[in-house]
Order: C-alpha cells, then structure tokens, then sequence
C-alpha cells in the first residue's frame, strides 16, 4: 500500500468510521444533538481542557511555540476570513459565520486523533496544547461570532463571559505551574469527563453532517473550505521559521493548522444563533475534502 493510502486508511479512516456509525444512527433515531451540544460546551471540553493543562510534559519552548502558532493562525485566518466576506458583500449573519467557520479549528475529536494515529502519544500531546488555544478561540470568539449575527454585541459578550472553558484552561495551568496534583478522587472525575469529550463530539460531527445541506450557498461554503483546508496550514508553514518550529513540534502545528472546520461551529450557531445551515455546510464539504488534503499534508511531512 502508498504511504498516501496507508494514511488514508489507517490514520483518518478510523475518525470517518466513527462518523459515519454516528450518520447511521441519526438516520434512524433521529437525536436531538442540542442537550449533547450544550454537555460538550458546559461539561466535557472544559475538563478535558483542565486534565490536558494540568497533566501536560511538555517544555515550555515547546508549549509556547505551539500556543503561539495556533494564536497567530487563528487571528490571520479571521482577517483575511473577514476581509473576504466584506469583499463579497455577505450580510451581517452570513459574515460571522463565514469567519467562525474559517477560524474554529477540528483540532479536537479530529486532530488529536489523527496525530496519535500518526505520531503516537507525543504527537498527541501537542496536539492537546494546540487544540486548547483553539478551543479558547472558539468559546470567546466563537461564542461572539455565533452570537453576533443574531444579538446585540452587549448579548454576544454576555454569552462569551457564561463560557467556562477559559476558567478551567486557566485552573489547569495554575496547577501545572504550581505542581501541584489534584486529589485522586477529583482527578479521576476530570479525567473521566475529559475522555467523553472526544466521542460526544465526533458524534455531534456525525449527526451535523447526516443533516447538513449545501443548497444555494455553495459559492460560499467552497470559499469557506479553501480557507480552512489550503490558506490555513499555508499560514502555519510560514510561521515555521520566525517561531523556529522544528521536528514533531512543526509536523503537528501544521497539521492541527490544516484540519477541516470544527464541530463545535455547528454547536455555537445552534446554541447561539448563527447560520447553522451555512456552518454545517462548511463542515460537511471541509470534513469529506481533509480526507485527500490531509493525506496529501502527511504524506509530505511523514
């Protein structure tokens, strides 16, 4: 088997047997994905966020590097995301979603298993550190964007201010800095909230993606999908040099740059009023296109 086959295969296909088992079940249950979206925004991902900070080994030349190229991807991204929509005279709704769903990043249930599939557990660990500034993105500037095409900026805020993923990153980092180790009753607890995480969302993914529909918005959906998929990991490769990314460290943040729009786009433009449409759209045509982009991205880097 081609090094593009086997990537193919044995890396990505276990994430899209997982979705299409979730497809599956959509197709006949029918589930409401709302009370699972609001346990993976309240509950699952804040604590895997706090067991992934609290517990992490990596040196701080590394974690720095990488906190620093998931934070400049995702603001250049959203500016040229931004200056894009302007360009094409998108409406206030569609604008925002069009830039949260260029700057919300899969690197959770889709780029933290990828990169243990890849690289083993230490791929995995700075996958988690890359996917904790993007999902420090997504529940601040997510939350707005999802909230601003529907709210008032003052409600947009509000409803950033009631996240609390930003509280618990910040815990586990006080307890990472400080060594200090959480009692083995409360440790078990956050590490068995965290691991749901992962498979809650790969099943909202799976759910979205039965339902999602790219009917009269494809111009903008592929416009959508280039940035995220091409424009995105271009980004990262610039950075490569001026942030002195090298070796696994350069191989995950380029990969982490490159995944598809993430799941948790559609859970805030349902939550909080966005284009959910548009949005599901993005992650249904980026999700099926990182299929080959990533296999192509890996197998020049692998």
């Amino acid at each position: 088997m081609s090094v593009f086959g086997e990537i193919s295969t044995n890396i990505i296909g276990p994430i899209v047997l997982i979705v299409i088992a979730a497809v599956v079940v959509d197709r006949v249950f029918a589930p409401d994905p709302s009370g699972l979206s609001r346990l993976v925004i309240y509950l699952f991902t804040p604590f895997l966020v706090l067991d992934g900070l609290a517990n992490s080994e990596l040196t701080a030349g590394e974690a720095g590097q990488l906190v620093a190229a998931a934070a400049i991807v995702s603001c250049v991204i959203g500016v040229a995301a931004w200056w894009v929509a302007r360009l094409s005279r998108f409406d206030r709704k569609l604008e925002s979603s069009f830039v949260l769903t260029a700057v919300l990043i899969n690197a959770g249930n889709y780029g933290i298993p990828l990169n243990h599939f890849a690289f083993g557990e230490a791929g995995a660990d700075r996958a988690i550190i890359f996917f904790v500034v993007t999902v420090l993105v997504s529940n601040t500037a997510g939350i707005f964007l999802a909230s601003r095409g529907s709210v008032s900026t003052r409600r947009a805020l509000l409803n950033v201010a009631w996240a609390p993923l930003p509280y618990a990153a910040a815990i586990g980092l006080a307890l990472n800095l400080a060594d200090v180790e959480m009692p083995v009753p409360v440790a078990r607890a956050v590490s068995t909230l965290g691991n749901a995480a992962i498979p809650a969302m790969l099943a909202i993914l799976g759910i979205q993606l039965s339902r999602a529909s790219i009917k009269g918005q494809i111009k903008p959906i592929v416009m959508a999908s280039g940035m995220r998929l091409v424009i995105s990991p271009l980004i990262a490769v610039a950075l490569v040099l001026p942030l002195g990314l090298s070796g696994l460290t350069r191989q995950v943040a380029i990969i982490q740059a490159a995944m598809p729009t993430a799941v948790i786009s559609g859970v805030l433009a349902t939550e909080f009023g966005g284009d959910v449409d548009f949005v599901t759209g993005v992650i249904l045509v980026s999700t099926v296109a990182s299929v080959v982009t990533l296999s192509v991205i890996l197998s020049i880097l692998m």
